[in-house]
């Protein structure tokens, strides 16, 4: 079992298991709460929570500090997002969920496809 799947079974949501296997591996110290918003697709079935947990966790590695940065993230998500779509066809919690879609299965997938951009 990965261990961002076993931090979603201790009771952390998907986009907050993201970032706390993301702090581990990276050694950082992303604050977990700012992912607790975001499980259950934003509480609502809407955007998938390990998704916005790996883009915010993306943000953090390689995102800009200065507006005058090229925006080097925007490449990346752009790449994390068609590898999803690619695979499963939605972004939408709710739609993967009716896709017999588990969050054990979209927290790994979605972290293995993210570890291929920031390793």
């Amino acid at each position: 079992m990965k261990k961002a799947v076993d931090f979603y079974k201790e009771g952390y949501n998907c986009a907050e298991s993201i970032i706390k296997v993301v702090n581990e591996e990276k050694n950082l110290n992303i604050p977990v709460s700012i992912a607790s918003p975001f499980g259950r697709g934003m509480t609502v079935g809407s955007s998938c929570g390990a998704i916005t947990g790996a883009l915010m966790a993306l943000g953090a590695i390689k995102g800009r500090k200065e507006a005058v940065e090229p925006n080097q993230a925007r490449d990346y998500t752009k790449k994390i997002m068609g590898k999803i779509k690619e695979k499963y066809g939605t972004f939408q919690c709710a739609e993967l969920k009716k896709k017999g879609v588990s969050c054990a299965e979209i927290i790994e997938y979605t972290h293995d496809v993210l570890k291929e951009y920031i390793d």
